[in-house]
């Protein structure tokens, strides 16, 4: 009887565990699906003619300006929106809100998507290319994720459901890969203009001050484009305006009055303080930047 007894709970218990397999891989199907439909969608704008390889007629301003406001605004609107509503979702007490704000999410996301997709201008410029690509996933992965949260009572629940969902994990990852290709484009347009600026950031290693200060405006912002993505720091500010802030800590001296030595622990300090707002870098472009090469774009002069 024993030895029955045992057989059938061993059974039960293999059954139990084939189930939660199988489980999580349809979850994590699930979101590669997502994200692989859009990159079907848009393969044309990774196809030969935008492989990622150098054009002599890539990266002009007009590429940049015009992918700015056909691609990179839309999504910076989102970025912006996403994060407050997760704010005031996470203080919210009523299920029939925390349900709205989560299908204004989805329904925001599709919106934003259909903007972004709408123009495909940047087959010259690659990395602008793959940056559209990028934006288009993450925008539809966002738009799963607010689908699928089911909305309780706690606003702190839901925000925490949703922030830790799989598929808002990859809508971020995706929308820092984006934002990291823009601001790998502007570099690369800046070695154009200026021989002093290079066309890649290099191996990001730990960043002492003394190099950072030696290095043009757009080469910090990619670095830090790229900081971001590796730490997945996805808050309404740009990459710019965390540049400044790190540039105002060390003129200023309060880097080196919190014994501050490098740009890495910078950031790690200015992030879990919540130190870095939208708009930083204009409080000190004229201060810091008037002499910097930077493109014509309206976030580096409004």
């Amino acid at each position: 009887m024993n030895s029955r007894n045992s057989r059938t709970q061993m059974l039960y218990t293999l059954g139990f565990l084939f189930f939660l397999i199988c489980a999580f891989a349809a979850f994590f199907t699930g979101v590669k699906v997502g994200a692989d439909k859009t990159e079907a969608k848009y393969a044309h704008l990774t196809d030969a003619e935008g492989a990622l390889e150098e054009f002599s007629g890539s990266y002009q301003q007009q590429d940049l300006v015009a992918f700015y406001h056909n691609v990179f605004l839309p999504y910076r609107e989102f970025k912006r929106n996403w994060n407050n509503e997760v704010d005031n979702l996470a203080r919210s007490t009523d299920a029939r809100t925390n349900a709205a704000t989560l299908k204004n999410l989805s329904l925001l996301a599709d919106k934003q998507y259909d903007k972004v997709s709408k123009d495909s201008l940047f087959t010259s410029s690659p990395l602008l290319s793959q940056s559209q690509l990028n934006i288009l996933k993450s925008l539809t992965l966002f738009s799963q994720a607010s689908s699928k949260v089911t909305a309780g009572t706690s606003g702190s629940e839901t925000a925490k459901a949703l922030k830790n969902d799989n598929f808002t994990a990859s809508a971020i990852k995706f929308g820092l890969l984006g934002q990291k290709d823009f601001y790998d484009s502007m570099l690369k347009w800046g070695s154009k203009t200026s021989s002093s600026i290079p066309a890649e950031t290099g191996t990001i290693k730990t960043l002492s001050f003394v190099a950072w200060k030696k290095m043009p405006l757009l080469l910090k912002n990619s670095t830090v484009a790229n900081i971001m993505l590796n730490r997945k720091i996805y808050g309404a500010y740009d990459p710019q305006d965390i540049t400044a802030k790190i540039d105002d800590m060390i003129y200023s001296g309060t880097a080196s009055s919190l014994s501050l030595k490098d740009v890495q622990s910078s950031i790690t300090l200015l992030i879990s303080t919540g130190a870095v707002q939208e708009q930083d870098f204009m409080k000190w472009r004229e201060q810091y930047y008037g002499k910097e090469v930077m493109p014509q774009l309206p976030f580096f002069y409004e």
